[in-house]
């Protein structure tokens, strides 16, 4: 059987466990079993052992998450043995037929960037989906700037902060054509001060800075910030997998968030419900 659902897709293990080769079980450790925790906590089954600690859920297949998985299984109809495989991960399939929530993005290109727009789009949509929200092409536009605003906008020196209602980001953020209030733009700039994004906006302009320099999970890193907005703490996430640490790493390595994350962000005006 072929997951289908985009919650679990992304992952080897879990197409491998919905055909019984072998089935997800007590003991197993990393994202698969974090995506399956995450699931049963979205349909409704607590796990507060499992999702209070650093990588939470944590991650790690245990009693608490066999009995959860039970739980769900006789609630299916299902031989309650704990583990997940064809039957069961079927059953999760069936569960999340769709994207519960959407987030649209508006794209406002000065330079090309290192990485490709496809693969910057692709990884963004990949980490956002593992949590049920859609993430959405709006439009995008080449800016065609004056000789003044090319000298303004080559380097932005303005320093990054939360509150953009002034200075260069302020200006580049009024560049080109509008998009809905609840929909967020993201440009892609030369180069910026120290930084390879920014997810600073003025209030009621949510919109994201990438730099031509930045690195494959930067731009889904900014519109995380848009999204978690300067109320949520930490700002970065101290473990490395996670999409909102301070230097997301550079490799294919699929981050992922946390429950306290994703709740932020599915709770903000620009998560559409789908």
């Amino acid at each position: 059987m072929a997951v289908s659902s985009l919650r679990f897709t992304s992952s080897r293990r879990l197409s491998a466990a919905s055909n019984n080769a072998p089935p997800l079980r007590h003991g197993a450790t990393g994202r698969a079993v974090h995506l399956i925790q995450f699931s049963l906590m979205d349909l409704g089954h607590a796990m507060p052992r499992s999702s209070g600690r650093l990588y939470s859920p944590d991650a790690v297949f245990g009693d608490e998450t066999r009995a959860v998985v039970k739980k769900f299984q006789r609630s299916k109809g299902l031989n309650d043995d704990g583990e997940v495989g064809r039957l069961t991960m079927g059953a999760l399939d069936r569960a999340f037929p769709r994207s519960t929530h959407r987030v649209h993005l508006h794209f406002r290109a000065i330079a090309a960037t290192d990485v490709r727009f496809e693969d910057a789009m692709r990884n963004a949509r990949t980490v956002f989906s593992q949590y049920g929200i859609d993430v959405a092409f709006g439009s995008g536009q080449s800016l065609q700037l004056r000789p003044a605003q090319k000298r303004l906008f080559d380097r932005i020196d303005q320093q990054c902060n939360w509150n953009m209602s002034s200075g260069e980001y302020d200006q580049l953020h009024r560049l080109g054509p509008p998009c809905p209030a609840n929909h967020i733009k993201v440009y892609f700039v030369k180069e910026m001060r120290g930084a390879l994004g920014c997810g600073g906006h003025a209030a009621n302009r949510p919109a994201a800075t990438v730099a031509r320099a930045a690195w494959r999970w930067d731009m889904g890193h900014e519109v995380g910030h848009v999204l978690l907005t300067s109320a949520f703490a930490p700002v970065h996430h101290s473990h490395s997998r996670n999409l909102m640490h301070e230097a997301p790493a550079n490799n294919n390595v699929i981050k992922v968030l946390t429950h306290a994350q994703v709740k932020q962000i599915r709770s903000h005006t620009c998560c559409l419900g789908a």
